[in-house]
């Protein structure tokens, strides 16, 4: 009697093509894993860049705060005589400020105010260097000297670069160097700092950033005088918030992606990118190419300043909540708050440069007044702290790029490239298209990090 059957059953295996299926099927999840990861990923360096550059503007919005309050009494009149000084040199009728400063007339004032303002909220080195060559005590600063080592600012020089120096000649096994050993290690930071820039103006942006503006940002909020506001702790940063990307020994904040941080005091070519240069009202035209367009068209072809449909658009993806274009009510058109100056909303330092009795007296107010050392005149401006995002392409002009007869101002937020079809314009530069660079920059005025405005 048999108790049981055992029965063998043949299991086949897979077959090549159920095989390659399979492995499809793995590779088509894994690669939706790597989009997925890399999704997350560039969103994460996207929040912490948000994160650093509100830091930053927070710190920024404080200093500037505090210098508001800060110029007034003795301050300012220390200011008005530096500013007088430099207008001496353009005509000796100017020394009566000197021992007058509260009879200064209200542009030489705002005009001191702006070159206070350029001192103590610095984009470029040279700005440290009072006046462009000025003495220290014409800008009221006590004690100071304009130059050490290698064209750096001594204030600089002081608070950060010869403590940096000597802390690296320590790290480097040098328990105790010398003053003259830190002096030459000073030099040789500064010489890499210079090299560095020079290689950053003649890339344009795409290859290397400068990191000039990005280091004095660094220092202005950290290592320099806080004119009565609060202690900036460097310890409210993370150690990837700061690097030193060229490594000449000062600090810059940077993105999540490791480029420097950009700083424009005054973008004014941002807002409008296409003001004439140079800047020089013509008294004797009354419709010169430096006067406002009073009935805008959304066209620049009758020669006058006015800001384009495109323009307003493009500024718009880094400074959001910008004046709308101006419209017509009751026959008469709105001034354009584009074209006008937050600091000077009656155009006192337009109407200066260009007063006719200066004029006639063959005084050229310009050679002060200017866009290489301040900004386009009766032009809006805000501070701007940008990141180039995720591409690294900044597409602006480097913020310490400036030769005014070339036509180049990068301390004024200058476009660099060419527009993108469908914005009716392009720009003689290198580069490619702005509008896919600026898309995906981080600025303290745009949505992307979060601004109110």
């Amino acid at each position: 009697m048999t108790l049981g059957k055992h029965h063998n059953q043949n299991r086949r295996g897979f077959t090549l093509l159920e095989l390659l299926m399979v492995v499809a099927i793995i590779m088509f999840l894994a690669g939706l894993s790597v989009v997925a990861m890399n999704g997350l990923t560039v969103q994460a360096e996207e929040e912490a860049t948000k994160t650093t550059v509100l830091k930053v503007s927070r710190l920024l919005e404080q200093r500037i705060e505090a210098f508001e309050r800060s110029f007034k009494g003795t301050k300012q009149d220390q200011y008005v005589t530096g500013t007088v000084s430099l207008l001496t040199a353009v005509d000796g009728r100017f020394d009566y400020f000197l021992t007058h400063p509260d009879e200064a007339p209200p542009a030489i004032r705002l005009l001191a105010y702006k070159t206070a303002f350029r001192f103590e909220v610095p984009q470029r080195i040279p700005e440290m260097n009072i006046g462009g060559g000025a003495t220290p005590a014409a800008a009221g600063l006590t004690g100071a000297v304009t130059d050490t080592t290698n064209g750096l600012p001594n204030v600089i020089y002081r608070k950060l670069a010869f403590q940096t120096a000597k802390i690296q000649l320590i790290d480097g096994g040098n328990a105790a160097p010398t003053p003259a050993e830190i002096n030459t290690q000073v030099s040789a930071n500064w010489a890499i700092h210079q090299a560095y820039e020079i290689q950053a103006q003649q890339s344009d942006v795409d290859d290397v950033h400068s990191t000039e503006s990005a280091e004095l940002l660094y220092y202005m909020l950290l290592h320099s005088g806080t004119l009565g506001s609060s202690t900036a702790a460097e310890d409210e940063f993370i150690a990837s918030e700061i690097a030193d990307t060229d490594q000449d020994g000062f600090p810059e904040f940077v993105d999540a992606w490791g480029n420097p941080l950009q700083f424009y005091r005054w973008p004014t070519r941002l807002f409008d990118p296409t003001a004439p240069n140079p800047f020089k009202p013509d008294f004797a035209d009354p419709n010169d190419v430096t006067e406002v367009d009073p009935t805008p068209d959304n066209n620049e072809s009758d020669g006058l300043r006015e800001i384009l449909t495109f323009e307003r658009e493009l500024a718009g993806l880094l400074v959001k909540g910008l004046p709308p274009s101006p419209s017509a009510i009751g026959g008469a058109t709105q001034r354009d708050m584009m074209l006008v100056d937050p600091d000077d909303p009656v155009g006192i330092l337009y109407t200066f440069i260009e007063d006719p009795q200066y004029i006639a007296m063959g005084i050229d107010l310009t050679s002060v007044y200017n866009e290489t050392q301040f900004h386009t005149p009766d032009t809006y401006h805000v501070p701007l702290i940008v990141s180039a995002g995720a591409d690294e392409l900044l597409g602006l002009r480097e913020p310490n790029n400036t030769n005014a007869a070339s036509g180049i101002f990068g301390n004024l937020a200058q476009y660099a490239g060419t527009f993108a079809p469908g914005f009716g314009s392009s720009l003689p530069a290198t580069g490619g298209p702005v509008f896919e660079a600026l898309l995906d920059n981080i600025s303290n005025r745009n949505r992307r990090a979060g601004a109110r405005r």
